[in-house]
């Protein structure tokens, strides 16, 4: 077993420390570029996702897209930052549709396009338009470190339960360029290349390594079920696919700033049934379990079963943010802070 907790018989001392940054709220991204906000999605008294921006303690919370003129106002969630810090990208759910809004919860995606806004919510652009039927979804848009590319994770077909290989529909994964048309700064995805570096198989990208030359992602790849997930890398052009993780379950990879680390989740020596937070090197190597939220014996237990999602770290990579579910059916969750000691 490989940990660098101290044990005994009645007690587990995690190697970092957590405490509760949103009671409600999934997914989030801290921005890099100098401004040190946080952004986070998380549900109204309306039912439906909104993004938020806050600071690091806390305080200044404001709702970016709550009842905003230039969006649809129904889910609106997985934000992430542009590297100038001046925009973000997010997942909105379509004005209308035929199916039910429960299927574009954050995390399902279906019957969603990607949208950018600018900060200070003057501006909402669609980026790329996916086509409105069950076949098709949407999952966390990323940037690439200097702005120039995006990539997400683009569903081809609909979930299948009796199809163990099929359960969570059949994705791909998209890289496209991205700029400014002139003379109109409008924001321009172009190039759209579709990477499928296993065939058929669930694929959820979490977005580029910080130099920029690597795509990060969990995949069902020549698994028996499509919940055997682990972590892959691969480089921009599709080639040099490379395993991270050999056994268990795994999703919801992401690097610290400097490249050296990556931190994903896994169920890994779990034993109430959820996922925690583990560390690796960037070449799958020294693998560290980071938080025990489903071990009784722990000063970080939840009381119950919790899942550990999407993070990201701050800049200066001491400590970073993550959504922890408390059910995988609803979606539903809380944001917390975690430091590294």
């Amino acid at each position: 077993m490989m940990t660098s907790c101290k044990k005994d018989a009645t007690i587990i001392t995690p190697p970092t420390t957590v405490s509760m940054f949103r009671e409600h709220g999934l997914d989030v991204a801290w921005d890099w570029s100098g401004s040190n906000r946080i952004a986070y999605s998380a549900k109204g008294a309306d039912g439906y996702y909104d993004i938020h921006l806050v600071a690091p303690d806390g305080t200044g919370d404001v709702c970016l897209t709550c009842d905003h003129v230039l969006l649809p106002n129904r889910h609106i969630a997985c934000p992430y930052w542009h590297p100038s810090g001046k925009w973000l990208m997010m997942v909105v759910e379509k004005a209308d549709h035929p199916g039910s809004s429960t299927d574009a919860l954050p995390g399902f995606g279906s019957y969603c396009d990607i949208w950018m806004m600018n900060t200070s919510g003057t501006k909402a652009y669609k980026l790329v338009d996916i086509p409105n039927d069950y076949d098709h979804g949407v999952i966390a848009p990323r940037f690439s470190p200097d702005g120039k590319h995006i990539v997400w994770t683009d569903r081809k077909l609909r979930p299948d339960v009796l199809s163990t290989t099929q359960t969570l529909g059949y994705w791909t994964i998209k890289i496209g360029d991205f700029g400014f048309s002139s003379p109109d700064s409008i924001p321009v995805v172009s190039n759209i290349k579709t990477l499928e570096p296993g065939g058929s198989a669930f694929y959820e990208c979490y977005g580029f390594s910080p130099n920029g030359d690597k795509l990060i992602f969990c995949s069902s790849i020549n698994q028996v079920s499509a919940w055997d997930e682990h972590i892959y890398t691969i480089d921009t052009a599709g080639n040099n696919l490379t395993k991270l993780t050999e056994s268990d379950y795994n999703e919801h990879a992401f690097y610290k700033p400097d490249g050296s680390k990556i931190v994903w989740m896994t169920n890994t020596e779990s034993t109430k049934g959820g996922t925690d937070w583990w560390m690796m090197n960037a070449d799958g190597s020294g693998k560290v379990r980071q938080t025990y939220f489903n071990e009784p014996n722990s000063t970080q237990y939840a009381g119950h079963a919790v899942w550990a999602g999407l993070g990201c770290f701050g800049p200066d990579g001491s400590r970073f943010v993550g959504g922890r579910q408390l059910s995988l059916i609803t979606q539903e969750g809380e944001i917390v802070m975690v430091g590294m000691e």
